[in-house]
Parts: C-alpha cells; structure tokens; sequence
C-alpha cells in the first residue's frame, strides 16, 4: 500500500483541525511535510470556502476542493472545477425559510452570509471560529454565484425541507445545520476531477475525514481513514479507524501504512 499511494486528501474541521484548539496539531503539521518529501501529494478536502482555510494555510499543500467539491482549484490559484446555484433553486430557499422559520448562511467564492447573527449562528461561530458577514441573502444571490447553502436545521426537519429542493443533496456534520450541495456535487465526485486533472487514479488516493460530509470521499478512495473523534456512519465505511484529531489521529494512521 505504502508505494501505491500518490495523494491524500484533508478534511480540515475534526480531522486536521481540532475543535478544542481550533489549531493543527503539530503531529500533523510534521506529517503532511513527510508526505510531500516523500513526493506524495496533498489536498484539502473540506465544506469550508478558501478564504476561510486560513487555519492550514501555512500547510504546503497541492491543492483544494472547497464548498464540499463545489469549487476546486490547485494551490496557485487556478480553478479545476465550478458549479454554482441556479438562482431559481435559491429563490426557492427563500420561500423555505419563510415557511418553516430557519436561517440560512449562503456561501460564494468570497464570504459567508447570513442575515443576522441568533444565538444559534453564534454557537456555530463559536464551534468553528468562522465569523459570517451580516448582509441581505436576496442581495447576495442576485450579485454574487453561491456555491453552498447552511441552513440551520433540526435532524428531524431536513428530509421535509430537503423534499423540495430535488436538485440538492444535503450532508451533516453536527446537529444545528447541514451542508446542502447541488446534486452530484461532493468530496468524492470532486476528488475525481483532481485526482484526473494531475494524471492519477482514484486507486491511488487515500482520505480522512470525520463527519457526514466525508462518508462518500471516505468510499471512493483507496484508503479511506475516518479520525478517532468521527462520526459511526463514516467509521463504519472507513477501511481505518486512527485515534482523535487531538491524539496524533494523523501521524498515526501514515506511520501505520507506512507512508511517512
């Protein structure tokens, strides 16, 4: 496995960053630079948008699959793949909201907006130190491309809400909102168009992740590592389960397949 491997894939909240610290640990910091010493490509994979990557951008790194396989680029900035809401999907979102009473943070290739901080916008901030910026979402849908949508939403709301958006996916990674995708926009699907875009196969990949939003990046690669802290429904389709993203989670699961 060791010499099969060519690019490994990061999800930043819960696998390289820590919610207790908000920061990398430096285990991983020192691994991710073994990998690339040892030629072994790196990629962030994660739900976040690239100007809020600032946590690991002092991380060497290959490139970036952002908004969940949203918008994809390389790390000198060059887009490898786009796709952005129609606005007609959006306005429909509005109605939504209206009608069952919850807030929505809408995410361009720019900022996140939401249209006031709750306290439960706060707990978020709060959970993943992202401050969103407090605008009208009509404003932004009509002047900017939104690429993901964070409606906060109970477990117990989503598949009603979701029943009327067809052409949306939506995947959790905590209890107070979910990531929501257009169709056929993931990690997994993203991860093929890079992984083709630098001449390699799939069969060559490894990931880790620790949420919802990684269970299908965490299938299609070769060697799927779900973090000690992660949900069951993606350690229960890892091919690895490494200790927490605050015990070595990543150092030890490359020093156990011996790639660093």
């Amino acid at each position: 496995m060791k010499n099969k491997i060519k690019a490994v894939f990061f999800d930043i909240d819960g696998t390289l960053v820590s919610f207790r610290t908000h920061d990398v640990p430096a285990s991983a910091r020192e691994a991710i630079a073994r990998l690339r010493r040892r030629g072994i490509k790196v990629f962030i994979a994660t739900g976040r948008l690239l100007c809020h990557t600032h946590v690991v951008r002092d991380i060497e790194v290959d490139g970036y699959i952002t908004v969940n396989g949203s918008y994809c680029l390389t790390a000198s900035g060059e887009v490898i793949y786009e796709e952005a809401f129609p606005r007609e999907v959006l306005h429909r979102v509005f109605e939504l909201e209206e009608r069952y009473g919850f807030q929505t943070e809408y995410m361009t290739n720019k900022n996140i907006y939401v249209d006031s901080i709750t306290e439960q916008v706060q707990a978020a901030i709060d959970m993943v130190d992202i401050v969103p910026e407090v605008a009208d979402p009509k404003h932004i849908v009509a002047t900017q491309p939104v690429f993901q949508l964070c409606p906060y939403l109970s477990p117990e709301l989503e598949k009603e809400v979701l029943a009327h958006l067809p052409e949306c996916v939506g995947s959790r990674w905590n209890d107070m909102f979910m990531d929501v995708n257009l169709r056929g926009i993931d990690k997994a699907t993203a991860a093929h168009r890079v992984m083709e875009y630098y001449g390699l196969k799939m069969e060559e990949s490894m990931a880790f992740g620790d949420g919802g939003n990684d269970v299908s990046l965490i299938r299609e690669v070769a060697l799927g590592v779900a973090m000690g802290n992660a949900c069951e429904a993606l350690k229960e389709v890892a091919d690895y389960v490494t200790t927490s993203v605050d015990d070595d989670g990543i150092l030890n699961a490359l020093e156990h397949f011996e790639l660093i």
